[in-house]
């Protein structure tokens, strides 16, 4: 007997494993964040550089998170539409606006600022890898950038991890969000106009081109109508 979690069906959406893999790239925007608070002497008291920085890098992620979470269902650079997603792809939206979603994202948060101040305490280490006249202000800017990063690449994942332990019994007792207020109630960032990338969304997704809104893929023939009713007639 495999002791291992037991298989989830929202385990099989790809957009889901794709955005927790995000934490990989975390330590990539910490190390970005490190570089820039080595860079130049300080130039203002370490607390205001530290709250620049925690503002700029934790403000707009905490508050799209907590207002208008990121769309799992698009990836960077494309949107996918919203009327082509199945009621389980919604009821999986509809985790992310959770109460319990929001308390994650509020810890997540705090946690990032512990870290970024022992970044602020080790930088001196990493003074040999900048520019010896490097602009204080510019790296500043860099660790503000990092920082913002290192929050998306782990608050999406994070959440996405939330919802990928949930149980079957769990997502299906979620309303799903209804089709035409996914763009009012969540972040895309994109266009929804790439036909090559739309493609490949849906097949990621494993929804059909001609899908439409309120329509299963599973469809099933049209009864036939009066007039081919009469055709089909026995005389």
């Amino acid at each position: 007997m495999s002791r291992g979690l037991p298989m989830r069906s929202h385990w099989q959406e790809p957009f889901l494993w794709i955005h927790a893999a995000g934490i990989l790239l975390f330590p990539l925007w910490i190390g970005l964040t490190v570089i820039g608070l080595a860079t130049g002497d300080p130039l203002l008291p370490v607390g205001v550089e530290q709250a620049a920085v925690a503002v700029a890098g934790i403000g707009p992620v905490l508050a799209m998170q907590w207002r208008k979470p990121f769309n799992v269902f698009s990836l960077w650079v494309v949107a996918f539409p919203p009327e082509e997603l199945s009621p389980d792809q919604r009821r999986i939206l509809a985790a992310f606006v959770s109460p319990e979603h929001r308390i994650l994202t509020v810890l997540a948060a705090f946690l990032l600022l512990e870290v970024l101040e022992r970044l602020y305490d080790l930088a001196p280490l990493f003074a040999p890898l900048t520019p010896g006249d490097g602009s204080r202000l510019a790296g500043l800017v860099i660790a503000a950038l990092g920082f913002w990063g290192a929050n998306v690449f782990l608050q999406i994942p994070l959440a996405v991890a939330r919802v990928l332990f949930l149980s079957d019994l769990e997502l299906a007792q979620i309303d799903p969000i209804p089709a035409e207020e996914i763009e009012s109630r969540f972040s895309s960032f994109g266009t929804r106009h790439n036909l090559l990338l739309q493609r490949l969304l849906r097949r990621l997704a494993r929804i059909p081109t001609n899908h439409k809104a309120g329509v299963e893929t599973g469809l099933e023939p049209k009864s036939p109508g009066p007039a081919s009713s009469a055709k089909t007639a026995t005389p």
